[in-house]
């Protein structure tokens, strides 16, 4: 019998998995029920997964075919829910080091409320975000810009500003991918496709553009894969994303992942406070004294209230 060997999944297309293994490609299917180390559910694998497989012998392919036979536990998971409730979850990728989230100044037009909601995800799955603004050759107002988003800078989230059509941001980052397993996240148009090729142009990636008629960018990426870079590590695009569901993280838990929130919480009155109605809560005091960004401050009210209306219990 063949040796168990070791890699993890790159992509997924129908029933077969991809797994890479040393310098080398292998297919691979799913044995019967098989379970995460740690965990009494039977799940299936998602990219980005480490796996255990088992080489099959006369497969009748010219190329490697393997059965997987276990999924190993998870470092971190990027996930997204449903936002009309139901406990629908789909997992976009784990073991990932980083998510850049991809928004463009405009075309379709940059949306800070969006950019919260998959920060809060990120933050939840144990992976670092990295804010990418694109398209930043078609600011009107550079100043602006960099005001809207110097919230984030104070956080300690690391900001590029990218042009692909001037080559602006690209070199940075492709220094932040470098040995890493990351992926981009972001509406559809906002170039997450175009970036990857002009990091890495060999990948030869379709590329899509705005609807005139919507303003909304087309899906030109139907499926999510880790691509391998040629400076080091593994990159992955994502199929565009106009809504993003956070209901899979608990009401009373959404505080945890607004950073500019961690240096007033021990303030409140309460230690349940969740920065609502309660009164002599220290997030709100900072609110008014201007140390939290009013617009940071109405995004959480908005995911809480979304929350609150989709969960029964608190």
């Amino acid at each position: 019998m063949n040796e168990i060997e070791e890699g993890f999944v790159i992509r997924k297309k129908g029933a077969n998995y991809y797994v890479v293994s040393g310098d080398r490609e292998v297919k691979c299917f799913l044995r019967g029920k098989f379970r995460i180390s740690g965990d009494r559910d039977s799940v299936i694998p998602v990219v980005g997964d480490n796996v255990k497989f088992r080489k099959i012998e006369d497969s009748g392919s010219d190329d490697d075919v393997g059965l997987i036979l276990s999924v190993g536990s998870r470092k971190s998971v990027f996930e997204r829910s449903s936002r009309f409730g139901g406990g629908k979850r789909k997992i976009l990728g784990s073991n990932l080091d980083y998510i850049f989230l991809v928004h463009s100044v405009t075309e379709p037009d940059l949306n800070l409320r969006l950019i919260d909601r998959m920060i809060v995800a990120a933050e939840h799955g144990g992976i670092e975000p990295v804010l990418c603004i694109n398209k930043i050759d078609l600011s009107d107002d550079p100043e602006a810009l960099k005001k809207e988003i110097s919230p984030y800078i104070n956080m300690g989230y690391k900001v590029l500003y990218c042009s692909v059509v001037e080559g602006r941001g690209i070199e940075e980052f492709r220094e932040t991918l470098e040995g890493k397993r990351s992926l981009m996240a972001g509406p559809s148009g906002a170039g997450k496709t175009s970036i990857i090729a002009r990091l890495q142009p060999e990948l030869e990636l379709k590329v899509g553009t705005v609807s005139s008629k919507t303003g909304k960018g087309k899906h030109t990426t139907s499926h999510f894969e880790l691509h391998p870079l040629n400076s080091g590590g593994y990159l992955g695009d994502t199929p565009g994303i106009r809504e993003f569901g956070i209901n899979h993280i608990e009401k009373n838990q959404l505080q945890l992942y607004f950073r500019d929130f961690s240096d007033f919480r021990s303030s409140c009155r309460f230690s349940t406070c969740i920065h609502d109605h309660e009164p002599d809560c220290g997030v709100k005091r900072a609110l008014e004294e201007g140390l939290i960004s009013e617009k940071r401050y109405d995004s959480y009210i908005r995911m809480l209230k979304s929350l609150s209306e989709n969960q029964r219990d608190f």
